[in-house]
């Protein structure tokens, strides 16, 4: 694909990129390269993949959120902060956190985050379920974002606790959604989340995917989320 066709495919979706943000793609995909030498960061097997099955399907969540007008975002186990950073880059006004319990992968956030000159962009070594009782983090974000973390009942419990009343849960997925989404049912019922809608897309010799979008239409119960590990050991 290359950053061309990125900032094509972009544009499309009504995103425009112009020098500053192509420049910051391209120390990004540099920075992952050189780091995935080090750790497992993310699966790709060559530049044209990262361009599109990651940097690209990032972008896809602006179809689930307004984030030209959102103002607090959280990305959850954010990785190789995907889709965190290529919406960051996109839109620059967000203030961004990250969250992942690894260290490494924190270690490598921070490195792009100085590297790019992101401001207002974070990066927290922490469990997800742990900041969803931080007076600070709860019930404050307009968006929380996931991308390859988990089914989406145990997302409901890790992300509907940080969202403000009205607030969006953007979750990336799969082709067969349904079955996750009916099993997420109770979840959502117990936590005051909906779905709101499901967009399918789909690249080039796949089968699709879709965007999942919760909206939060009531305060989270205060229980929630459970112990760290409990929610995807014991989904709601």
């Amino acid at each position: 694909m290359g950053i061309d066709l990125l900032c094509k495919s972009a544009q499309e979706l009504g995103i425009y990129l112009g020098e500053r943000e192509r420049e910051r793609f391209l120390l990004y995909l540099q920075l992952i390269e050189e780091w995935s030498q080090k750790i497992n960061l993310v699966s790709y097997h060559d530049q044209d993949e990262l361009y599109e099955l990651h940097f690209l399907d990032s972008l896809m969540c602006a179809l689930g959120c307004d984030l030209k007008n959102a103002s607090r975002v959280v990305d959850l186990g954010s990785g190789a902060g995907l889709p965190g950073i290529p919406l960051k880059i996109c839109f620059p006004h967000l203030d961004l956190l990250m969250v992942d319990s690894r260290q490494k992968r924190c270690l490598f956030l921070q490195r792009v985050i100085d590297r790019l000159n992101l401001s207002d962009c974070h990066v927290i070594w922490e469990r997800i379920e742990n900041i969803g009782h931080q007076q600070e983090h709860r019930g404050v974000f307009d968006c929380v974002l996931s991308r390859a973390v988990g089914p989406l009942s145990v997302l409901a419990e890790l992300g509907l606790p940080l969202l403000k009343c009205q607030g969006r849960l953007v979750a990336l997925k799969g082709y067969d959604i349904q079955p996750e989404i009916d099993a997420a049912g109770r979840a959502l019922d117990l936590l005051h989340g909906a779905v709101e809608k499901v967009i399918p897309y789909s690249f080039v010799g796949e089968r699709g995917r879709h965007v999942v979008v919760v909206i939060k239409e009531q305060e989270t119960p205060p229980g929630y989320p459970r112990k760290p590990g409990m929610p995807a050991k014991r989904p709601l």
